[in-house]
């Protein structure tokens, strides 16, 4: 809350676009400037219809490579943008960049994505971070998310349910099964808040997805907790992009 409310003070959202830093107006939505709102891959085209990330149009599957080729937990997954040039810049800032007020735009982003699928869930938790990675950033982005998602939509939202229980390698430079096993069995459901789950439809929040182990993982948890169903919404995905090349199929994203 205290950065929320330090980042809103030094670069308030109503004046300065959250992506790029141009003065705007309250009447922009999402706080971006018209530039940004054009240049953001917005996720209105094809999508994989296990975890929601963009196929190309000629993508001869309904799922994407990494769902044919791992099992997941969760029941569905949405996406609100492809991970770009411009989509990594605003999770950038969040993360890193000390701007957590972009949580809140996100979770207006999100409500608006979920009204579109007309889902609504009984419960809201978000992906954890370990505690020493928690204390060294100074927040967990996608609790700050799931929380402004959980007000807009008017639903229990369990802060702190899920918990990690190693402080594992960043996922961003390895090899799909090597974010399997990095994850596998590292996440729990705290003992105290999974009755608050108990044959719930939950919506399991993050920021990015990429082969969704991390979101795979939670799921699992949180069924194991007693969850009846996981769903999982993020703002970015990165694209199951197919590039033929001499008649067989290379995977990207």
């Amino acid at each position: 809350m205290v950065a929320f409310m330090l980042g809103e003070l030094l670069f308030p959202s109503r004046i300065y676009c959250a992506s790029c830093g141009s003065f705007i107006d309250d009447t922009r939505p999402y706080a971006l400037c018209d530039d940004c709102m054009e240049m953001f891959h917005w996720t209105n085209g094809r999508m994989c219809s296990k975890c929601g990330k963009p196929m190309q149009e000629d993508y001869p599957h309904d799922v994407c490579t990494d769902c044919r080729d791992a099992g997941h937990f969760f029941e569905k997954g949405y996406s609100c943008v492809q991970y770009g040039l411009y989509e990594k810049e605003l999770v950038l800032s969040l993360k890193y960049g000390g701007k957590a007020y972009i949580g809140k735009i996100i979770g207006k982003i999100m409500a608006d994505r979920l009204e579109v699928e007309e889902y609504i869930p009984d419960v809201i938790v978000a992906v954890p971070m370990h505690r020493k990675k928690e204390r060294k950033r100074g927040y967990n982005q996608a609790e700050i998310i799931a929380a402004e998602l959980a007000k807009l939509l008017g639903i229990p939202f369990k802060s702190g349910l899920l918990v990690r229980k190693a402080n594992t390698l960043a996922m961003s430079r390895l090899a799909p099964e090597e974010r399997r096993m990095n994850i596998e069995n590292t996440i729990m459901a705290s003992p105290k808040g999974a009755a608050g789950i108990h044959e719930k439809n939950i919506l399991l929040v993050d920021d990015i997805y990429t082969t969704g182990s991390t979101a795979s993982e939670c799921a699992r948890a949180l069924l194991e907790a007693g969850g009846a169903e996981v769903r999982v919404i993020t703002f970015a995905a990165g694209a199951n992009i197919i590039r033929w090349d001499k008649g067989a199929a290379q995977v990207c994203g």
